[in-house]
């Protein structure tokens, strides 16, 4: 996916690999804070070691680049650090932009190069000059860069396992020993009971167990799921009629049935999120395969009114106490703030394609996955990072901390019970986020659990 300078500046690479392949074999993508870095050259490796071409990669990190042909030396510059390399040698160095302009040589395996006439550097050595780790993600060939953030850890909160022993299968009990397939979409009803989408099935935690829940017609699986006071609401997978036409929709639970409140083609458009106000109107964001737009709507009776259009990237919301909507643009790295009674939409948080990790005043956010407002904050899974807002009554963010989660170096990470702020959380598009009675829950289909964060 494409996607305040501080004093600090971090860069989370991933890669493992050997041999030497040209990226025209098979190609090479390099996201720098989850934007795309396009190139004429390509990314080479090297005997195990990753080369790309000097100037595309070091700009979108917003560094300036010298090339000082008599020497052949390269200079990169950023608000604090200076990095010196030359082609062919495997020196670097490293001088810290303060008074005292302290210099560091560091050692390098494969020093910088001409390559068809551009300047390459090996990304590691360069990545870790600035502070950097390194990895590689090997299935999707994709180089991730993130780097000048900001994370403030919020006091000494700890992430424990909350329900499921990690075993895959659907099996109920004490929320100790019960097992998901894939707990994913999760709301809180207001009477403090559970419910989770898991893999196409209702589940219900509450006194500390688990049960299943069973409605008609048996075809009806779940995929979002919602809460309105003690009401649940979920968004079907496709499902097929006896003529072979898939259809979803949008349905309630009422004594064992789920009631269709609205139902259509499934090849004409797709649910990404919904939330329910205050009053019981449901608003969802749309995607219309007819316009090929992305809107958010409000459902009125069996159908829906398309209130307003909006970027491809919103894919996920919440709703606050005041019946105003949050929308969270994961490919921008924005969150935008709905007001229902003027009908008006402004940037809440972050700015659009400059993705980062920056708390404080003025958060700015990375790649906003799931969102959930409660008591004046609202909470956003940012990638692999719980992170809290703290907004008011205007859908304004005064400020954020990060709740738990670092930035992982580890491709598949398994999520780890303690202090949050050293937990390594497992990313996944399908997991969300959930607060009540003073804890904010996460599930974890990558896992198989569903952790608590206090």
């Amino acid at each position: 996916m494409k996607g305040i300078k501080n004093l600090s500046l971090t860069i989370l690479i991933c890669f493992f690999i050997s041999g030497f392949v040209f990226a025209a074999d098979s190609e090479i993508t390099i996201l720098v804070n989850n934007q795309e870095v396009e190139s004429e050259s390509r990314p080479v490796i090297i005997e195990g070691t990753t080369f790309v071409p000097l100037r595309p990669v070091c700009e979108a990190m917003d560094c300036e680049v010298f090339w000082i042909a008599a020497s052949q030396t390269i200079n990169i510059r950023n608000d604090t650090t200076i990095v010196g390399m030359q082609i062919g040698n495997n020196k670097i160095s490293r001088q810290k932009r303060t008074s005292e302009g302290t210099t560091t040589v560091l050692d390098c395996d494969m020093p910088p190069r001409i390559i068809e006439g551009a300047t390459y550097i090996p990304l590691r050595a360069m990545a870790e000059a600035f502070g950097a780790t390194v990895v590689w993600d090997a299935n999707t060939r994709t180089v991730i860069i993130v780097y000048d953030t900001t994370i403030k850890y919020s006091g000494s909160l700890t992430l424990s396992r909350f329900a499921g022993n990690g075993g895959r299968k659907r099996y109920d009990s004490t929320v100790d020993k019960m097992e998901f397939l894939s707990p994913e979409s999760m709301d809180i009803a207001d009477d403090g009971t559970i419910y989770i989408s898991d893999s196409g099935a209702i589940r219900k935690i509450s006194g500390g167990s688990s049960e299943t829940v069973e409605f008609e017609p048996g075809y009806i699986t779940s995929d979002i799921v919602r809460c309105y006071k003690d009401e649940v609401y979920f968004t079907t997978n496709a499902f097929e009629d006896e003529g072979g036409e898939k259809f979803y929709g949008l349905v309630k639970l009422v004594d064992g049935a789920a009631e269709g409140l609205y139902i259509t083609e499934a090849v004409y458009s797709k649910i990404s999120d919904f939330d329910i106000d205050s009053k019981g109107n449901i608003y969802a964001i749309v995607y219309n395969a007819g316009t090929a737009k992305t809107y958010l709507a409000k459902f009125n009776g069996t159908d829906m009114d398309f209130i307003a259009t909006i970027d491809d990237g919103f894919s996920c919301m919440a709703v606050d106490s005041s019946d105003n909507i949050y929308l969270g643009n994961a490919v921008r790295g924005s969150i935008y703030y709905y007001n229902t009674s003027s009908n008006e939409m402004k940037l809440f948080a972050g700015v659009d394609d400059n993705t980062r990790f920056v708390d404080g005043t003025g958060p700015m956010f990375f790649e906003p996955r799931s969102l959930f407002y409660k008591d004046s904050s609202l909470y956003v899974m940012d990638y692999n990072l719980l992170r809290r807002a703290e907004v008011n009554s205007g859908g304004v963010a005064l400020y954020s901390e990060t709740l738990a989660g670092k930035i992982s170096t580890e491709l598949k990470p398994q999520t780890a019970e303690g202090k949050a702020s050293e937990a390594e959380i497992a990313p996944s598009y399908l997991m969300e986020i959930a607060a009540y009675g003073g804890k904010v829950y996460i599930t974890d289909p990558v896992n198989d659990v569903v952790w608590a964060v206090e």
